[in-house]
């Protein structure tokens, strides 16, 4: 009966400390993934799931930087992953593709973002092949200068 107990016991303490290690701890980096459903099955089983993550799928339809901007309205984020199509020079969504000729036609939406994430968040595009010529190298500059944060291209 001891052992029973003394197993009780521990089987509650790994459970609660499993249970609360998937809480948000103050100082915590919190990040805001969102993943374009065009690269979701390729995307989706790399990310783990980590306290102060939250991994969203962009709806099928609809505008996705209005989406994102909703999502930043609901939480601050210390870093903002996008996982997103993109070719040399072109951020490709579902019904939209962001590129040097038309990105100011985004830059209001986008701008946005400046007044609803931390001064010092990082946002982060995940992308094999955005930046290999002046185009993509234009749009992060203009991403930057929309939303005042430093944009990292990570491969």
């Amino acid at each position: 009966m001891r052992a029973y107990h003394k197993t009780l016991k521990t089987s509650v303490l790994i459970f609660t400390l499993i249970f609360l290690s998937t809480f948000y701890v103050p100082g915590q980096t919190t990040k805001l993934i969102v993943i374009d459903p065009l690269v979701e099955n390729e995307i989706k089983s790399t990310i783990s799931s980590e306290p102060g993550q939250k991994v969203i799928t962009l709806p099928d339809q609809g505008n996705p930087i209005k989406f994102i901007t909703n999502l930043l309205r609901e939480s601050v984020y210390d870093e903002i992953h996008l996982y997103l199509l993109t070719k040399p020079g072109s951020i490709i969504f579902d019904e939209i593709n962001i590129i040097p000729e038309n990105i100011q036609d985004y830059s209001q939406d986008i701008g946005e973002w400046k007044s609803l994430i931390k001064p010092d968040s990082k946002i982060i595009i995940h992308s094999e092949n955005l930046t290999s010529g002046p185009e993509g190298l234009f749009l992060i500059e203009k991403i930057t200068e929309f939303t005042g944060q430093a944009v990292i291209v990570q491969k």
